[in-house]
Formats: C-alpha cells, sequence, structure tokens
C-alpha cells in the first residue's frame, strides 16, 4: 500500500515506457504511438481547461440541508457534468454541498456525491465523460450517446436519488438547530463560464 502511494508516478512511466519501446522497436510503429500522444494531449488539454475554469466559480447556497435540496443540487450537478465535466461539476458544487450539510454530513453524501455528479453525471456527452470524449476522437459524433443513452441514464439517475432520499430522510443529525437561513443562492466566476 505504502510503496504504491511513493512511487506510483515512477511505476506509471516504467510500465508506459516498456509500451512505448515495445511499439517502436519490436513492432516498429511510430504512428500508433505518436498518434496516441496527440489524443493524450487532447484529453489532457480538456480535463485541465474545465479544471481551470470551474476552480474559479464559487457557488454558495444559504438554506437548511433537506433531502429534497440535496436532491436538487445532485441532479443539477449531474445534468450540468456533461456540460462541464464531472471534475468541473464536482468542483463546483462539492463545496455548496458540503457546507449545506456540515450539521449533518455522513459518508453516504460523499459517495452519492460521487455516483451522481462524478461518475452518472458526464454519461450523456464526450465532454462529461474520458472514454467518450475519446471515442469522440476517433469518430464518434458529438451528439451520438445523448441520443443513444439518455433513457438509460436518466432512470439510472432517478433510482439512485430515491435510494438517496430514503436513507438522507433518515439522517435526523443537525435536525435541532437554531441556525437561521436567509435562503440566498450566490454565484461568484461569471468570467469563468464564458
Amino acid at each position: 500500500h505504502h510503496f504504491w502511494e511513493h512511487h506510483y508516478p515512477k511505476v506509471a512511466i516504467f510500465l508506459g515506457a516498456i509500451t512505448v519501446l515495445f511499439y517502436l522497436a519490436v513492432l516498429g510503429d511510430t504512428h500508433s504511438v505518436i498518434h496516441s500522444l496527440a489524443e493524450y494531449l487532447s484529453f489532457i488539454a480538456l480535463v485541465a481547461s474545465l479544471f481551470v475554469a470551474s476552480g474559479g466559480i464559487l457557488i454558495k447556497v444559504d438554506r437548511k440541508a433537506t433531502p429534497l435540496l440535496n436532491i436538487v443540487l445532485l441532479l443539477f450537478g449531474s445534468v450540468i457534468a456533461n456540460v462541464i465535466g464531472t471534475t468541473g461539476a464536482s468542483m463546483v458544487l462539492i463545496r455548496p454541498f458540503i457546507k449545506i450539510n456540515k450539521d449533518r454530513i455522513k459518508p453516504y453524501h460523499i459517495i452519492f456525491f460521487i455516483f451522481s455528479v462524478s461518475n452518472i453525471g458526464g454519461a450523456l456527452t464526450p465532454i462529461g465523460d474520458p472514454p467518450l470524449f475519446l471515442g469522440f476522437l476517433r469518430g464518434v459524433e458529438f451528439f451520438w450517446v445523448i441520443g443513444h443513452v439518455w433513457y438509460i441514464w436518466a432512470p439510472t439517475l432517478l433510482v439512485l436519488m430515491g435510494i438517496f432520499y430514503i436513507i438522507d430522510s433518515r439522517n435526523n443529525d443537525g435536525a435541532e438547530t437554531t441556525t437561521e437561513y436567509s435562503g440566498k443562492i450566490s454565484f461568484k466566476g461569471w468570467k469563468n463560464v464564458g
């Protein structure tokens, strides 16, 4: 466990170098290596740009945590993950999600956030999901996935939200707080949206 934590980059580079050397020395195939490098750099450019843009967005929600409000945030995050990527949506919404639930946060809150916003959410567009982006780079039409997957994506998300609602409704931690809420939602970082 500790070896992997400390040496992961070295091991990854070593294994990648073995593959590259095999393609170059044994197969004599420079085209595949250069093509894979171009795809990798395109992917990293997309993820980095979404990461930077979403890192400058701050959303504050001053409302009492309820299962319904949590579901609204999770569904909103799942939808925008298709536009700003799962990494971007996760960065934008994890802070307000945790802050809203600060008096009643449990591990299941984070687990369901990861399931809905960070994973399932971005499954409709190449921007939202790295494997779909690689498919797009190889010629799959941009909107093909939406047309062929939305009817699987939506019920999956709704079932997940139903399970979350049942679990979150049983969480009474923080129910007795006397904190007053303004009900305001503030948004900073409009420059990063465009």
